[in-house]
C-alpha cells in the first residue's frame, strides 16, 4: 500500500496534519511495515509499556511486570496497526478527490476520532472510519462528535442494515422514510430493521409524523422529492388543498451517515411513494425520472423522460 508516499499532495499534507493533531505528536506516514520494521516497532512499544507496567503492578499483584508489558505492548501495536490502516485508506480516497477545503479540522474532533478509531479492528468498519476521516479532511464539519459517538458502537451487521435501508430514504428538504411499514416490508425492510436503526440513533425514536404538501391560492405548486438517483416531481394544482403522507424521520446522525453510502434509490419504492401521496389529492400530478448526474452541480436536469404515475 503506497497511499501516503505522495506527501506533496495538498490533501495528503492536510491528512497528516489532522492525524498529528489527533495523536498530539507528528504522525510519520508509512507503507506496510516489513517484518524487521515491525519488530523494531514492537520493541519500542514494549519498552514504553514496561514503564507503564510498574504502576499497574501495584494494583494487579498476580501479574508480573513482563506479562503486563507484553499485554500492553500487544494492545498498542494492534491499535497502531488499526490507525495506520485507516489513515492509509483515507489517503487513497483523498488522492481520488479534486479540491479540498482550506478550513482546518477541529482539534477536539480529531482527538475524539483517533481515540475511537484505534480500537476498530474489523476491516469492513475500518473502511467506514477511513471514509469519515477522508470526508472530514475534504470538508470539515461533515460529521459531528455525536455521530462519532454513535458510530463507535455500531456493529458491522448494523452498518449493513443502515446501508440497506438508506436506499429507501426520501429527501425534500426533510430526510425521511415512508411511514407505511407494509410498503417497506415489500422492499425487504422489516420492522426489526427499523427498530434497530432507532436504537442506533439513526432514525428518530418518535411516532410517525405527517408531511403535508399544500397547494397555493394563486398558482400550481411544484415540489421536488429525491430518492437516490430518482427525481420525483409533485405538481399540486392551485386551490386543490393538500397532499399528505405519513413518514418516519431520519435523525441528524443518520443524515450525516448517509454521506457515506452510495444511494441508488429504488424505482418500485418511488412509484409506491408517488401513489401514496396521490391518494390524498387526486388532482395532483406525480412524475418521476432519473437525474442527470452531470447536472447536480448546477441546474437540475433529468436523464430520462418523466413518467407520470
Amino acid at each position: 500500500m503506497n497511499a501516503l508516499v505522495n506527501i506533496d499532495s495538498k490533501a495528503i499534507a492536510k491528512l497528516i496534519e489532522v492525524v498529528s493533531i489527533g495523536f498530539g505528536t507528528l504522525y510519520r506516514p508509512r507503507q506496510i511495515k516489513k517484518e524487521a520494521d515491525a519488530e523494531a516497532y514492537a520493541i519500542k512499544v514494549k519498552a514504553k509499556a514496561e514503564a507503564e507496567a510498574a504502576a499497574e503492578t501495584r494494583l494487579i499483584e498476580i501479574e508480573t511486570d513482563e506479562r503486563i508489558a507484553q499485554r500492553l505492548a500487544a494492545k498498542e501495536i494492534r491499535r497502531q496497526e488499526n490507525i495506520d490502516f485507516i489513515v492509509e485508506r483515507a489517503a487513497q480516497i483523498l488522492l481520488e478527490k479534486g479540491t479540498i477545503s482550506d478550513k482546518p479540522v477541529d482539534v477536539d474532533w480529531a482527538t475524539r476520532f483517533f481515540e475511537y478509531a484505534q480500537d476498530i479492528s474489523m476491516e469492513e468498519m475500518k473502511n467506514l472510519w477511513a471514509k469519515i476521516l477522508a470526508q472530514e479532511v475534504e470538508s470539515p464539519s461533515s460529521f459531528s462528535l455525536r455521530t462519532l459517538d454513535v458510530l463507535r458502537n455500531i456493529t458491522a451487521e448494523e452498518a449493513r442494515t443502515f446501508e440497506k435501508v438508506a436506499q429507501f430514504v426520501l429527501h425534500d428538504g426533510n430526510t425521511f422514510l415512508l411511514g407505511d411499514e407494509s410498503i417497506l416490508k415489500q422492499m425487504g425492510v422489516s420492522y426489526l430493521d427499523l427498530t434497530l436503526l432507532v436504537e442506533c440513533g439513526i432514525l428518530q425514536p418518535s411516532d410517525l409524523a405527517m408531511i403535508n404538501y399544500q397547494s397555493s391560492e394563486d398558482e400550481d405548486t411544484v415540489v421536488n422529492v429525491f430518492n437516490g438517483k430518482y427525481w420525483i416531481k409533485l405538481t399540486i394544482p392551485k386551490q386543490s388543498g393538500k397532499a399528505s403522507v405519513f413518514i418516519r424521520m431520519v435523525s441528524k446522525v443518520g443524515c450525516e451517515l448517509l454521506k457515506l453510502v452510495e444511494l441508488e434509490g429504488n424505482q418500485e419504492y418511488v412509484v409506491a411513494f408517488a401513489s401514496s401521496v396521490k391518494k390524498s389529492n387526486a388532482a395532483m400530478m406525480v412524475q418521476y425520472a432519473v437525474i442527470d448526474e452531470e447536472s447536480l452541480g448546477g441546474d437540475l436536469k433529468n436523464k430520462t423522460p418523466f413518467v407520470t404515475v
